[in-house]
């Protein structure tokens, strides 16, 4: 399922919307659940720190990866939360979310309102720097192998208790011939050794055939210039 856009309120929320995209929240509802679990001012600033994102990501239920440093948009998975180049004015970072849909199309969703295309791609202007990867599918394909192979298990099993039960039968009727053969061996006493062998012969076998956000010093058209 595609990623939604949330564009962030301030310069400083980044971090926060990006947390809603891959949650599937509103970023008012991560705003409150900050300020609640992580000490978030209310009124601002709203950068967020590694061990905030955790935390919050963990709040939500979402699996994730440790934070890794961006070799190639190649080898990032196929979702993940990306930390663009620091500006050098504050120090800061601007988290953008990253998307490879089923269709092989790899982007950035940059929360940024300040920019005119926050889908992008531009990889060599956004200067990626570290990642951590985002694992939504996990749960649900965990489940779905163990559900898969509890019905191979299974129906082997159930195979196995009712195809038996025709052999019980075949193996009873089978029996059943030589009684009624019995008194027809009783007039010759050569006869029955031979003729009695082949039922008794049978029945044996039968069985076994079974973009960076910004402090409020910070300037809009530094990070234009830089993101």
């Amino acid at each position: 399922m595609p990623i939604k856009l949330i564009t962030q309120a301030n310069l400083t929320d980044c971090g926060l919307a990006c947390v809603a995209m891959v949650t599937g929240k509103s970023l008012d509802t991560v705003l409150r659940v900050a300020i609640k679990e992580c000490g978030y001012p209310k009124d601002g600033p709203h950068t967020t720190t590694d061990d905030n994102l955790f935390k919050l990501l963990d709040h939500f239920g979402v699996k994730h990866g440790k934070k890794q440093k961006v070799k190639t948009v190649e080898a990032l998975p196929p979702l993940a939360i990306m930390e663009t180049r620091k500006m050098p004015s504050t120090g800061n970072s601007h988290l953008v979310v990253f998307e490879r849909t089923a269709e092989g199309d790899e982007h950035a969703l940059d929360p940024g309102w300040w920019l005119k295309q926050q889908v992008r791609s531009d990889w060599n202007r956004i200067k990626l720097d570290t990642f951590i990867p985002i694992h939504l599918n996990e749960p649900t394909t965990k489940a779905a192998k163990k559900k898969t192979d509890t019905n191979a298990e299974t129906q082997p099993a159930i195979e196995q208790k009712t195809s038996p039960q025709p052999k019980k039968k075949s193996s009873t009727s089978a029996s059943k011939k030589p009684k009624a053969t019995k008194p027809k061996t009783t007039a010759h006493a050569e006869e029955p050794d031979g003729n009695g062998a082949e039922p008794n012969d049978g029945t044996a076998t039968n069985p076994a055939a079974d973009n960076t956000a910004l402090e409020p010093a910070g300037s809009v058209q530094e990070w234009n210039d830089v993101a």
